[in-house]
């Protein structure tokens, strides 16, 4: 007999991720999506469920007594910022249109990454990001993006391996961040050759395992 384990797949646990920071009753979701893909999220959300466009959120009313008990954002703040848009402005739009102790919620790229960082191209996005006020591309400019907008208790997590695939969150304060990745990387040694354990040891112990994570994941609250 076959066995369906819970969340054995990848759609099932990005919708579990959503649902992990504790939005209140009746859990009325505003989700802004762009596409089928980020639309799926609110499939298992359970309560009801709005889906609008970014472009939609300023003109969208907030009738007495019907605010938002959750808003989700897969991707969206993180394309405004990178368009050269005002992302905090939608964290903004957010808390407008949630009540009082809602959440917001999302995931967007993380730009600080190794990767970025070893391409012309990828370090200039990297050192423009750094002037912008409204840059929200890592886990620090993320955080303080949320408290910009109105947000308390305002999380970042790394993502691993990955949104498409999440198997886990790795929290983005530095200390634990360390932590963790000296500890994972010591735990796989045997699957790196020398050079290559070394390296990624040298990177853990100096605090940027985080820019081995392509992307993260935020929440925060509306304050009462």
């Amino acid at each position: 007999m076959d066995v369906a384990y819970p969340y054995a797949d990848s759609l099932s646990r990005r919708q579990l991720l959503y649902r992990l920071p504790a939005a209140p009753e009746p859990r009325r979701l505003l989700l802004v999506a762009e596409d089928t893909d980020s639309r799926s999220i609110g499939a298992a959300w359970g309560g009801p469920v709005t889906v609008m466009a970014a472009a939609e959120l300023e003109a969208a009313p907030v009738p007495r007594g019907t605010a938002f008990d959750a808003v989700a954002l897969p991707w969206t703040s993180g394309r405004q910022a990178a368009a050269g848009g005002d992302g905090i402005g939608l964290l903004q739009q957010a808390h407008r249109l949630l009540a009082m102790g809602g959440v917001v919620v999302g995931h967007l790229h993380n730009t600080h990454t190794l990767k970025r960082l070893v391409t012309a191209s990828g370090l200039a996005s990297m050192l423009s990001a750094a002037v912008r006020p409204d840059a929200m591309g890592s886990a620090a400019a993320c955080g303080a993006a949320l408290r910009r907008a109105g947000f308390v208790q305002a999380e970042c997590w790394y993502v691993q391996p990955s949104i498409d695939s999440p198997m886990g969150l790795i929290p983005a304060d530095p200390v634990a961040a360390r932590a963790h990745f000296l500890r994972a990387i010591r735990s796989a040694q045997g699957h790196y050759s020398r050079p290559a354990y070394a390296a990624r040891l040298l990177v853990a112990a100096l605090g940027l395992g985080g820019m081995q994570q392509s992307e993260l994941f935020f929440w925060a609250t509306k304050p009462c």
